[in-house]
């Protein structure tokens, strides 16, 4: 009599659940890795940008903090277009290796 559904031990063992923080994968390590320093930037800008908005509260007519603030907003904006996970309500790595829905 034949058995249904066997599986041997080697496949047993790689289909076994595992948590995700007892080994975490290279892909992760990398993706974060690249993630943290985007992320970093996005954070300095901003308060870049709150330092220089605070500045020009009492410096209204300051040429030059009417301009780095400017550019600030153009950066801060480009880092939204261009990552867009900066500024979404969900958290990146739940997208990426989260439980499938």
């Amino acid at each position: 009599m034949k058995k249904i559904n066997h599986i041997s031990k080697d496949k047993e063992k790689d289909l076994t659940l595992m948590w995700f923080y007892d080994d975490i994968p290279e892909e992760f390590r990398e993706v974060r890795k690249n993630i943290q320093g985007v992320e970093q930037e996005y954070l300095e800008l901003r308060q870049l940008l709150k330092e220089t908005e605070d500045r020009l509260q009492n410096q209204k007519n300051d040429v030059e903090t009417q301009a780095r603030a400017r550019y600030l907003k153009g950066r801060i904006t480009q880092l939204e277009k261009k990552f867009f996970w900066l500024v979404t309500e969900q958290v990146l790595e739940y997208s990426l290796w989260g439980v499938p829905h």
